[in-house]
């Protein structure tokens, strides 16, 4: 045998080996499966795609009884959990008793024939020889054949089935081992429809959880439009995981803004997916339509008419009907510019107290260190204030004296610094009298108030709170028994 022969057949043989360890890898290892399986090659991986199918793969094979996973839109979350779990379930228990539920049958359809593509892909059967399904559609068990259609089919030589329905639809007789959850609404429409909602829950206790029994699991995608959703009841009812109860929930948001889920790499404001959706893109749609962000790309919704503070709560005004006063600010800060990368925002509120209202005026924030913090006040003194007429009132906590230090020499601001006690929903208890008045006004087509308003609305689930912090701390001094002794000119 010639060297170039031997060479190529050890080639081949390494390539075999190599090949056939791939081969056996997808058998154990999900993600390792999902990349093989998948058709565009060139694909980028990221993250969240090995750390989501640990989840779900720990969900077949291991303790996750109920999970739940929130992500945004076009991050391949029904691609993980629906179009290629099933086949590998079935790959690893060709016995197993499967339901698959979407928002309607036709849609559940879909993906059914999309699961039977992969158990039919000529790679499964490599990966899986002994499961298959039927050569032929067979709609049903009368001729004693092996059920094959869009809405069911079994594995040839088990006992392993897949069941799949729209929300509503007939699943009597199907009891399961495994049932897929897949956007189970279809838009915003039918999230803030509570009709629709009680309908959804009423089908899910009713029919759905008919056919679970003591081993049953239970993995839940659903994009949160609304927070009394199918996903919110849920969790209302039974719980989570940490605290006792039986969902285990994990939520991964376009932008990163909170370090509570140790598995996600990364630093606060980096986008999820930046192959698909970049941190610029997702900024853009932050900015322009905040309310949608927040319940869809950052799986986050508040109530429309708000949670502990109300939507009808606010009344509106035209800047330029309201007469010239005094305006004064109120400072929410972040800790020093050492520990800034694990802290909520800096927000300054501008306000104005006039007949005994509190109008809103300005109001801006962001993650600055105490140089940038005192050039924003001193930024916003020199636009909205009325030199030593106006106070500045921080709150006396984090760096606080640093900030009042560093502005009270050179710049004739008035600056105090105001000690609280008690929690923040404490604080907005404190001042329902005068939320529920009406007398707090917010200026009408400010760019900056939607996502102001957003954020109260959401208090106290969102994950800052700066806006409502400013808020009422402008309310206290404003208006309060702790009434500043620089709005009173503004009462007369």
């Amino acid at each position: 045998m010639s060297y170039s022969k031997a060479r190529h057949e050890l080639l081949i043989k390494s390539a075999t080996i190599k090949y056939n360890l791939v081969l056996q890898k997808c058998r154990t290892d999900y993600f390792t499966f999902l990349k093989f399986m998948f058709p565009n090659k060139d694909v980028t991986w990221n993250w969240h795609h090995k750390y989501v199918c640990g989840l779900l793969q720990n969900f077949i094979l291991g303790d996750i009884d109920n999970l739940m996973i929130f992500m945004p839109p076009q991050h391949q979350k029904s691609t993980m959990m629906t179009e290629y779990l099933p086949a590998w379930l079935f790959g690893v228990n060709p016995n197993a008793e499967a339901l698959l539920v979407m928002y309607n049958a036709t849609m559940a359809a879909k993906y059914n024939r999309k699961i039977q593509r992969v158990i039919d892909n000529k790679l499964y059967k490599q990966i899986f020889p002994n499961t298959r399904l039927n050569d032929k559609n067979v709609v049903t068990t009368a001729k004693g054949s092996y059920v094959r259609n869009s809405e069911e089919f079994e594995i040839v030589g088990h006992r392993g089935f897949l069941k799949t329905t729209g929300v509503g639809g007939g699943i009597a007789g199907n009891p399961a081992k495994f049932t897929f959850m897949d956007d189970v609404i279809k838009n915003a429409a039918e999230a803030n429809s509570k009709v629709y909602r009680d309908k959804i829950y009423d089908w899910q206790t009713d029919e759905l959880e008919a056919r679970q029994h003591n081993d049953s699991k239970i993995a839940f995608t659903i994009t949160r439009r609304h927070d009394d959703d199918l996903a919110g009841r849920l969790i209302k009812r039974d719980g989570l995981i940490e605290d006792g109860g039986k969902w285990n929930v994990v939520r991964l948001p376009a932008l990163k803004e909170d370090n509570n889920n140790a598995n996600d790499p990364r630093l606060l404001g980096d986008a999820l997916f930046p192959f698909l959706h970049s941190k610029v893109r997702m900024e853009e749609i932050r900015d322009t339509k905040p309310r949608t962000f927040a319940s869809l790309y950052q799986q986050r919704p508040t109530s429309l008419q708000g949670e502990l503070i109300k939507k009808n709560w606010f009344k509106h005004y035209e800047l330029s009907d309201l007469p010239d006063g005094i305006s004064h600010c109120y400072i929410d800060t972040a800790q020093s510019e050492k520990e800034l990368k694990n802290n909520d925002p800096t927000g300054i509120l501008v306000y104005q107290v006039y007949k005994n209202n509190l109008y809103l005026k300005y109001f801006i924030k962001g993650m600055w260190g105490i140089t940038e913090q005192c050039n924003q006040i001193k930024w916003i003194a020199e636009k909205f204030l009325n030199g030593r007429r106006s106070e500045i009132c921080i709150e006396n906590k984090d760096n606080a004296k640093s900030v009042k230090n560093l502005l009270k020499n050179g710049t004739g601001l008035s600056i105090v610094l105001e000690n609280i006690k008690g929690k923040k929903q404490e604080r907005v208890a404190n001042e329902e009298a005068v939320f529920e008045s009406g007398r707090i006004y917010a200026p009408k087509n400010a760019h900056w108030w939607e996502d102001f308003e957003l954020h109260c609305l959401g208090f106290p689930r969102m994950a800052h709170d700066e806006e409502v912090d400013c808020l009422t701390g402008a309310i206290r001094r404003g208006l309060g028994k702790k009434k500043s002794k620089y709005c009173i000119a503004n009462l007369k």
